[in-house]
């Protein structure tokens, strides 16, 4: 069963997906609902550093919207929400080529404040997900009708 979101979340989501940063990186929605979302991308030379792995800063944004893509569903319509805190660990590299899964899910959904976390995973040549890097974040909820 596919889990409903509203047409506004789909919207937002949509917007935020198809927003020129993300599809230069390549991200994608894997799967969505309230409080949880599954993106991915596949390392290549648009987004790497010298040492040919996927940029840092490209895995602090890409942690930062799969937590928002998590968010929107669990929003009312007419609300959103910006980040006020970002805490991150990165752990391991990856190298172009590999494939790069992030997993966001809401913690806690309070009044003013939405707290979430989210793991990178590289995926290996054997299929095993190897943690390349983890965040906590910090929504504010606000009342802002976007387009």
């Amino acid at each position: 069963m596919t889990p409903v979101i509203s047409d506004y979340a789909k919207q937002l989501s949509d917007n935020l997906i198809l927003h020129s940063y993300q599809k230069y990186c390549g991200l994608k929605i894997v799967h969505q609902e309230a409080g949880y979302c599954k993106c991915e991308l596949v390392v290549t030379e648009a987004i790497d550093n010298l040492s040919h792995t996927l940029h840092g800063g490209v895995i602090y944004s890409m942690l930062d919207v799969t937590s928002m893509l998590a968010t929107i569903p669990a929003l009312e319509d007419g609300e959103y929400a910006l980040t006020s805190s970002f805490n991150t660990s990165l752990m391991s590299a990856s190298t172009l080529g590999q494939t790069v899964e992030f997993e966001a899910k809401i913690t806690r959904n309070g009044r003013n404040l939405i707290f979430t976390e989210c793991h990178a995973f590289k995926i290996e040549p054997s299929g095993e997900r190897k943690k390349v890097a983890c965040a906590q974040l910090t929504k504010f909820r606000l009342k802002q009708q976007l387009e």
